[in-house]
């Protein structure tokens, strides 16, 4: 079972575990009829999956299947194993086996902040399991470096990280006490990093109670993990239907890398969120999901449809090419025997020569 606010009503109706590479048990859940067109969710670091619940109960209502399910270390999941060994391509893994584990073969991926880069990753490791991409409030690549300010990101960064490393705990009380003062929902509202008026405090709440909880070095480790990964020299590659979704107000996630992202991705769509912060994502869910399900009509189902058509040409040539290809050594065959008979033949017809007549001179 996902981790999941105990005051709210589940949008899904299964949730079970599966395990990483590793053996870190995964927690997940689902809702909407099994049978349906899948949507899977990679959440952001630090985050559970609540910030997918707008969502999740809207398409699951649709009669989609919603998937989403907790980082190793957040949520329900277990810490990993080492959490220095966490990378892109091992949380791109986690997502397969999740998928997996719900009998979902192809898939919508959508990837909140951190989940931008792991289903970019998921999708170079296995593109043919992938029918549409949808990036929202993310980087394809290095987010440290154009947090809040270029100039200061990678600073910021460095200096939490080494931080993390040599005080932990002290960081963990830290962040623990800071986090459950009414002062920091006031100092985000003020500082845009959520927007002032969109952002519900009951949205936001499970958020700052899960980052309380969890612990600093493997957050910093999903951050170094992130840092390490740059998806950008790929996306032109990608022949797949994307929608990059952006918040003009992103101190997180600048919206000219929404713009940079999609302008590189050949069939990339782009939506901007009007006076979205990071967490449009609950801000506006209204306006994000009715662009998704426009995406997914106008763009994902024809290019099911088109994949479809091509595999079924491909099927079809390869059926021909099979009997022609049988045709052929069928001939061969026919042929080695016409040829064998006649040289029996030949042999059979010619006059036997006896002992003395090849002894004579």
């Amino acid at each position: 079972m996902v981790d999941y606010p105990k005051h709210r009503t589940p949008w899904w109706q299964s949730s079970g575990t599966t395990r990483s590479a590793d053996g870190t048990p995964l927690a997940f859940a689902a809702g909407g009829p099994p049978g349906g067109r899948a949507l899977v969710c990679a959440n952001g670091v630090g985050v559970s999956t609540f910030f997918w619940d707008y969502v999740g109960a809207y398409f699951s209502s649709l009669g989609y299947r919603v998937v989403v399910w907790d980082y190793p270390g957040h949520g329900a999941s277990a810490s990993p194993a080492d959490p220095r060994a966490v990378t892109m391509t091992s949380l791109a893994d986690d997502m397969s086996r999740v998928m997996d584990a719900n009998g979902v073969k192809t898939a919508v991926l959508l990837g909140h902040s951190l989940g931008c880069q792991v289903i970019l990753e998921f999708y170079r490791l296995f593109p043919e399991r992938v029918v549409g991409l949808i990036p929202i409030l993310g980087a394809f690549g290095r987010p440290a470096s154009t947090f809040i300010d270029p100039r200061v990101g990678e600073w910021l960064y460095r200096g939490a990280y080494r931080a993390a490393s040599l005080a932990p705990d002290f960081l963990s009380v830290l962040l623990r006490v800071v986090l459950s003062k009414p002062v920091t929902w006031q100092l985000a509202r003020l500082t845009g990093l959520v927007h002032p008026d969109l952002a519900r405090r009951e949205d936001m709440e499970p958020y700052l109670e899960h980052l309380s909880r969890l612990d600093v070095r493997i957050f910093f480790e999903f951050v170094r993990a992130a840092q390490a990964h740059d998806a950008g020299p790929m996306l032109g590659e990608f022949d797949v239907p994307a929608l990059v979704i952006g918040g003009e107000r992103d101190l997180f996630t600048p919206w000219r890398l929404s713009i940079e992202m999609a302008e590189r991705m050949p069939r990339a769509e782009l939506l901007e969120i009007p006076r979205g912060s990071h967490a449009a994502l609950i801000e506006q869910p209204e306006l994000i999901n009715l662009r998704i399900e426009k995406f997914i009509r106008e763009s994902v189902i024809p290019f099911e449809k088109e994949a479809r058509s091509k595999q079924t040409a491909s099927e079809q040539q390869a059926s021909v090419n099979d009997a022609s290809e049988r045709a052929s050594a069928k001939r061969e065959t026919t042929k080695r025997e016409t040829s064998d008979q006649e040289a029996s033949d030949q042999e059979a017809s010619e006059p036997e020569t006896s002992e003395e007549e090849r002894k004579s001179p």
